[in-house]
């Protein structure tokens, strides 16, 4: 297997931050690259001084500690000074041409033993390498955030990735202390095609009707869970939340698979600028209108979710624990099929079916099937 004893990060700011303290702590050594020198030197200040610093007040980290991590994290503005990395990952802005770019220029400078791999969301890994020499070593490695606290780590197999590459990445995570699921490439690979999608088809209700406390208190009910996806998407951003439902709609609504339309409200509200505005008025208490979001809701979760199985892109086992992990559902979709009972998760898979928003799973298409085998 590869040895992993140096990690490079490409983009220190909130997540590839996360990610490289992440290592360090876990005693790797990491060499940030940010686009110049005085980058380097503020995001180490914000990121690893200043969010050590922090601890170390709290009482959650000695300052010998400190000094231990802060002693294996350095920062450069060379692509030439990752040459002596074991593994580079990928944390800069979601842009395909920007990150495909960043590849090109690490296959220049890197040994070909280098793994290489891409923290995006949302794209094909195996567009991202294209062209790459020694595709083997390249792979997707999908932290969720925040990832110094959310434990899930997507371990994304391309066509071309080795069993090394992938067995090298799944230890990795593992010393990180992460919850690694093996996943096969695909648009969003895993999560993000659950969560994007139960998002895009909640705020597609946003209006008159339907408040954003009321749909917040809907996901609440539907999916048993603290804090609903509403809140989730004004934690994580709505740019980010609009951006990757455009895009997953653009990878899928023709296929086999099919997805939601890009609601037409989150674009509105990203376009503002304003979170959504969970004290916006009461709850409705219609429970008819209520069942409608909360049906079409887990229909959309069942339906993409069998697609996933279907296409081979997870194990049904991996997508419980993923979607338990990184969502904090306290039950995965199939769980919550077996339990509602099959026939009514048919009968949820069939409603959004029919209004357009996924094409029928094979699992479904003949019918009520048997329970999941969990």
């Amino acid at each position: 297997m590869a040895k992993i004893e140096t990690v490079g990060i490409i983009g220190f700011n909130v997540m590839g931050a996360a990610i490289g303290l992440n290592a360090a702590t876990c005693g790797y050594r990491v060499i940030y690259k940010e686009l110049n020198d005085e980058l380097v030197k503020a995001m180490y200040d914000r990121w690893v001084t200043g969010a050590l610093e922090k601890r170390v007040a709290k009482g959650k980290m000695t300052q010998e500690e400190m000094d231990k991590v802060t002693g294996l994290i350095s920062g450069t503005a060379d692509y030439k000074d990752m040459a002596s990395c074991d593994l580079i990952i990928e944390a800069a802005i979601e842009k395909m041409e920007i990150k495909i770019q960043i590849f090109k220029d690490l296959d220049a400078v890197c040994r070909p033993d280098t793994i290489l791999a891409s923290n995006t969301s949302t794209f094909l890994i195996e567009k991202l390498m294209d062209g790459i020499s020694n595709p083997g070593r390249t792979a997707g490695l999908h932290y969720f955030f925040p990832a110094n606290i959310n434990r899930l780590v997507e371990v994304i197999r391309q066509k071309a990735t080795s069993d090394e590459t992938f067995d090298a990445l799944m230890a990795f995570s593992e010393k990180n202390r992460k919850v690694p699921i093996k996943v096969n490439d695909f648009p969003g690979f895993a999560i993000n095609p659950v969560f994007i999608s139960s998002y895009m088809v909640l705020t597609d209700f946003f209006g008159d009707k339907y408040n954003a406390a009321t749909l917040d208190e809907i996901s609440k009910q539907a999916l048993g869970v603290r804090y609903g996806i509403m809140w989730v998407l004004n934690g994580s951003g709505l740019g980010t939340a609009y951006h990757a439902a455009a895009s997953m709609n653009e990878y899928l609504a023709d296929s086999d698979v099919g997805y939601p339309p890009t609601p037409m409200p989150l674009k509105t509200r990203f376009e503002s600028g304003k979170p959504w505005d969970l004290e916006d008025g009461p709850i409705l208490d219609d429970q008819a209108a209520l069942d409608v979001v909360k049906e079409r809701l887990l229909g959309t979760i069942f339906a993409i979710s069998t697609h996933l199985i279907e296409k081979d892109v997870v194990s049904l086992q991996d997508l419980e624990l993923g979607i338990r992990t990184s969502l904090a559902w306290p039950k995965g979709p199939f769980t919550m099929m077996n339990e509602m009972g099959m026939a009514e998760a048919a009968r949820l898979v069939k409603v959004v079916v029919e209004n357009g928003l996924f094409k029928m799973p094979k699992t479904f298409a003949e019918g009520v099937p048997a329970a999941w085998q969990l």
